[in-house]
């Protein structure tokens, strides 16, 4: 029997590795399942809901546990809101584009209007995230100049 703690780092960080990909494989099949069969397939949401409900509760325990750990979700250090603010437009243009190839809707006033309030309900959402994540990496920085402090 293999004990766990007595791994090598490289072998246990391998192992990750592939687990992390299984996940992120497995996201994208959910997605690709709901997307299928909502649009392609017509299907009733009922038929499709267990699929779509695991996407989302992955995407939150990704969310939760990285805020938790005060895992830096963002990469920009800087405190600039400039990716943030890219980040909210690239993904409203990005679903304004799905929407009008999966939907068939061309309606300027409808994507205008679509556009504006994804855009800002995301900006929002990211911005509360990034704000949560930077507290919290805070926290644990305090912490740790703390038990510097305590040592020398």
């Amino acid at each position: 029997m293999n004990n766990i703690k007595n791994q090598d780092e490289r072998v246990l960080a391998q192992r990750r590795k592939i687990q992390s990909d299984g996940f992120q494989l497995l996201i994208y099949g959910l997605l690709l399942a709901v997307v299928i069969q909502q649009f392609f397939l017509q299907a009733p949401p009922s038929q499709f809901m267990g699929e779509f409900l695991c996407l989302v509760g992955a995407g939150f325990y990704n969310l939760i546990r990285n805020l938790k750990l005060g895992n830096g979700i963002f990469v920009d250090k800087k405190g600039s809101y400039k990716r943030l603010l890219k980040n909210a437009i690239f993904s409203g243009i990005g679903t304004i584009i799905l929407t009008i190839i999966l939907t068939g809707k061309r309606d300027i006033k409808d994507i205008l209007i679509f556009f504006l309030t994804f855009t800002i309900s995301y900006g929002l959402m990211v911005f509360g995230v990034y704000y949560l994540s930077k507290k919290k990496e805070e926290k644990i920085q305090k912490e740790l100049d703390m038990d510097e402090d305590d040592i020398n």
